[in-house]
């Protein structure tokens, strides 16, 4: 016979003591991710990046908490709040940003994918996340996702490979070379 799962309710994960290990709460269930370095350079490389083209708002780093909504408390690999975001703000403690940021950025790992296509992918698209980006380290490339606002859903921008540019509108338009993001 097999045990049946607790579900734990935001109030639960919130009692759990603070950590700076990287744990989700998605659809009532507690997930634990702890990032590899190739993951973590990728990371920096990206922050780096952007924040050099867009430095105005609030970019966030993981392990920083995110409740996109009602239900889920997650912790995006990088988000950014645009300054006209007023959806989107820090509570009174600093623990966690409520509502949904102008743009998440996930990287994809073998313990990641499936919740990163799946269960957040859904979460991001239905609290408003205007641009969703999924990078696979592995493959060397980023898949892009762009919220239809008045259909509520993401439509895939592309998925660019290593050697390949796209633009996005959160980032002023300007073209986003991503060979730069996988280089050690």
């Amino acid at each position: 016979m097999i045990p049946a799962k607790t579900r734990l309710t935001l109030a639960d994960y919130d009692a759990l003591p603070e950590s700076s290990q990287i744990t989700e709460l998605i659809d009532g269930e507690i997930v634990v991710n702890p990032p590899v370095d190739p993951h973590q350079m990728i990371l920096g490389n990206i922050y780096f990046a952007l924040r050099s083209r867009m430095p105005s708002g609030h970019w966030r780093l993981a392990p920083t908490g995110l409740r996109p909504d009602e239900d889920s408390s997650l912790e995006p690999d990088l988000f950014w709040v645009s300054p006209q975001n007023t959806r989107c703000v820090l509570e009174a403690s600093g623990r966690y940003w409520h509502g949904a940021p102008d743009l998440v950025v996930e990287i994809l790992s073998p313990s990641t994918e499936m919740n990163d296509r799946g269960a957040k992918f859904a979460i991001y698209e239905r609290a408003g996340v205007r641009e969703y980006w999924m990078v696979n380290p592995d493959a060397q490339f980023v898949e892009v996702f762009v919220l239809d606002a008045d259909a509520g859903r993401y439509i895939r921008q592309g998925l660019i490979g290593m050697d390949g540019a796209f633009t996005s509108a959160l980032i002023g338009g300007q073209p986003i070379e991503i060979a730069e993001w996988f280089r050690s």
